[in-house]
């Protein structure tokens, strides 16, 4: 076998070039990713029990230093000392987010480990409105780099190519036409590994101006949202262009759809390969490099998919997820209700005992309410149908503003015809089903929530 697949880590001693001794921050790395290629094949029961011994600290330590779950734990008669079961987590009323912002100092900790390191503010993009903010620490650092770095190893990424990102970043910061680069992919596998270059471009640039940007760079990896990608495949498609290196694409942000991985294999031959993370925790799951599904992280998190009655969901079930990190001693999140829907998957194929996550359904605010109080996620229709009525539509928009009234946003190259809107509101109420009353709104572009993230549906209803 040639050394094609064999990573040197980069090297702190001069001289000392093979076997490399790597320096602090990429030895706690590549000690932690060494646990994390044993423990990924253990059994579901087995990877439990590691979490449960790391719960048991975390709940003492909340415990004696947290007033938030001082309160919390013997409102619902939970020992600290005592072995934790599913059991005992599942006594622990999940938080809400509106607790979370509403403790205040109450819900950090009087007395971090002088170990864990120095404290950092993490906050939310806010998309949902008013952002979370809470603590980390270098410990959580670490383990947000491991599971970085086990992505591009899961995905078999050369890490020597360039890896170019269209994402948000601050008014004004890495436009067009340069944008802005970096001699390394960043703190997680530039801290082990020589790499080669990275480059970045604000995701607020034109769509034309990303394109131009993205031939140019010609890189072999590149990570966007997924609404931006499929808008930047089908630019491309309609014109005939095509990064010349470019192997895989990475997603972030946003829920994936089978229309986003056909966008970007039509337009570039390439496989999509997704994540799902947040700020408060980091890595939730990672898609398995084998198959379409994810794995959680549960060497980071407990991750929980629950039914409105509270029970843990099967296979093929839905449900509301709650997360627990595990390290986060500073601002422990302890069943946190994440707002997000996902579909609870069977044992994976590829034989990692990581519990598996189906797919990822979006948040609570993508869900259809429909009269009656019940809720769904909405099937918004295919793009084809859409087409056959008018080419016009560049973008759109789906606002659910009552439990009578949908809006639809729309960006388009002329106004639609009476007949042409006609038919468009009546497959809009046929693919969701209800009578609903349809509005068609035109804009010069369809606004973006948050850290410019997008969503093809939202509904504004309080239920």
């Amino acid at each position: 076998m040639g050394d094609e697949n064999v990573r040197i880590p980069r090297s702190t001693v001069p001289g000392i070039v093979s076997p490399a001794i790597p320096g602090r921050m990429a030895s706690l790395l590549l000690s932690v990713l060494y646990q994390f290629d044993q423990t990924q094949w253990l059994d579901p029961e087995e990877l439990f029990r590691h979490q449960a011994r790391q719960l048991g600290a975390l709940l003492k330590h909340a415990a004696t230093t947290v007033p938030f779950y001082q309160r919390r734990f013997a409102e619902a008669g939970i020992d600290p000392d005592a072995e934790v079961t599913r059991e005992t987590l599942a006594r622990i009323p999940p938080l809400r987010r509106a607790e979370l912002q509403g403790a205040g100092e109450d819900i950090n900790t009087t007395a971090l480990p002088k170990s864990h390191g120095k404290i950092h503010q993490v906050e939310t993009s806010g998309s949902t409105g008013r952002p979370v903010r809470l603590n980390a620490t270098e410990i959580n650092s670490v383990f947000w780099r491991a599971c970085v770095m086990r992505e591009h190893l899961w995905q078999g990424r050369d890490l020597t190519g360039k890896l170019a990102a269209i994402r948000w970043v601050r008014k004004g910061v890495a436009m067009p036409p340069d944008g802005v680069r970096g001699d390394s992919w960043g703190p997680a596998s530039g801290a082990i590994y020589p790499t080669g270059p990275a480059v970045l471009l604000n995701i607020a640039s034109e769509l034309e101006a990303q394109v131009e940007w993205l031939l140019r760079e010609d890189p072999d990896f590149l990570i966007s949202f997924p609404s931006n990608l499929t808008a930047l495949a089908n630019y491309c498609v309609e014109r005939g262009l095509r990064p010349s290196k470019l192997k895989q694409v990475m997603t972030v942000g946003e829920t994936v759809t089978e229309k986003v991985r056909k966008a970007c294999a039509d337009a570039w031959g390439v496989p999509v390969k997704d994540s799902y993370s947040c700020e408060e925790t980091g890595y939730l799951t990672i898609q398995c490099p084998d198959y379409d599904v994810y794995h959680v992280q549960s060497e980071n998190v407990l991750l929980e998919v629950i039914g409105d009655d509270g029970r843990a969901c099967g296979p093929g079930e839905v449900g509301r997820v709650l997360i627990t990190s595990l390290h986060n001693f500073a601002t422990p999140l302890i069943r946190y209700e994440l707002g997000d829907y996902a579909e609870v998957g069977g044992p994976c194929a590829c034989g990692r005992g990581l519990p598996v996550i189906k797919q990822v359904l979006g948040r609570k605010r993508n869900r259809l309410i429909l009269p009656d109080g019940r809720s769904e996620f909405p099937y918004l229709g295919e793009h084809e149908e859409f087409r056959a009525i008018t080419t016009k539509v560049k973008s759109f928009q789906y606002i659910q503003r009552s439990v009578t009234l949908i809006e639809k946003l729309m960006v388009v190259t002329e106004p639609l015809t009476p007949d042409e809107e006609a038919a468009q509101k009546a497959l809009i109420v046929k693919n969701f089903g209800h009578p609903f009353e349809v509005k068609l709104t035109y804009l010069d572009a369809i606004p973006k929530r948050g850290a410019g993230k997008f969503e093809e549906f939202i509904s504004e209803v309080d239920v």
